[in-house]
């Protein structure tokens, strides 16, 4: 499962060619540390006793190469326009083709794969956040258990503040109302961006954005025998007014609406409540799972 939120003026075709190749390199590099997970049936070779926390974990290391590569081609189609406006002052625009311009538009990602016996590996840079919900299986009474399974990634962090200043950038807090951390460099001639990950955003990786993800591989956090598990994906246009316990009851509630559409809806309604502009809201992407 995936999420990706575009930002920019290039930001949904930037969103858009990261769904198309993004899972498939994160698939195949899953498959590659775990060879059993493409059968269905068990783990060959016990891949899975890896505990995914080292950097040289064939877990760590295969979501990397699979956002490596992205990136890469992120690269390539935005130099390759960039070549072509320059020999022809504009691309060439026949049907079909996919016009990519990186350059100051960009895409969070998180992906989460999920594998048997309560495990789950996720990969994302970003701001779109993984959420999971545990509870007695059958026990609607119960409460649910709620856990981030992703950190947001932003400017302040004090990890991610370090990165950028060693890059020579700033991070400046931005607003009154509502506080936003950006990344800045005197004179720049582009959006100061409020993330400090993300694919794409060629601009922005010059000054300390990375598009290397975080990583983790979570053992058994939930018995599937004893426990039912809701998984959330969502944009920051979830989570900026949703709380993950507010959202994971919502989806958890059997009722005959899309658990991902109930979340949605009371997203948009929050949004239009705090909106000055009536009906206006960040944008919204929703997957709700059960497990």
């Amino acid at each position: 499962f995936a999420v990706f939120d575009g930002h920019g003026e290039a930001g949904h075709v930037v969103a858009e060619v990261c769904i198309d190749i993004l899972p498939k390199l994160f698939l195949r590099a899953s498959f590659e540390a775990a060879p059993g997970l493409s059968s269905g049936g068990g783990v060959a070779g016990g891949s899975l006793a890896d505990d995914g926390k080292s950097a040289s974990s064939p877990w760590v290391q295969g979501a990397r190469r699979a956002f490596q590569d992205t990136q890469n081609f992120m690269e390539a189609l935005s130099s390759a326009l960039i070549i072509e406006r320059a020999a022809q002052g504009q691309p060439n625009n026949e049907p079909g083709r996919v016009i990519v311009d990186a350059q100051a538009s960009g895409t969070t990602a998180t992906v989460v794969l999920v594998m048997p016996g309560g495990r789950l590996l996720t990969a994302h840079v970003g701001d779109s956040r993984a959420v999971l919900g545990v509870r007695p299986r059958g026990d609607t009474a119960s409460r649910w258990r709620v856990m981030d399974l992703t950190r947001d990634h932003k400017p302040d962090l004090v990890d991610e503040r370090a990165r950028i200043e060693r890059c020579g950038a700033q991070v400046l807090n931005v607003g009154t109302t509502t506080v936003t951390s950006r990344v800045f460099t005197a004179q720049q001639a582009w959006p100061a961006i409020n993330m400090s990950r993300s694919l794409g955003d060629l601009h922005a990786h010059t000054q300390g954005l990375t598009h290397e993800p975080e990583v983790t591989l979570f053992d058994s956090l939930w018995n599937p025998e004893a426990e039912e598990a809701v998984l959330i994906l969502g944009s920051d246009g979830v989570w900026d007014v949703l709380p993950p316990a507010k959202a994971v009851e919502l989806a958890g509630q059997m009722s005959p609406v899309d658990p991902a559409v109930a979340v949605a809806s009371l997203a948009f309604q929050q949004w239009s409540k705090r909106s000055a502009q009536q009906n206006y809201s960040d944008d919204i992407t929703v997957i709700a799972k059960f497990l």
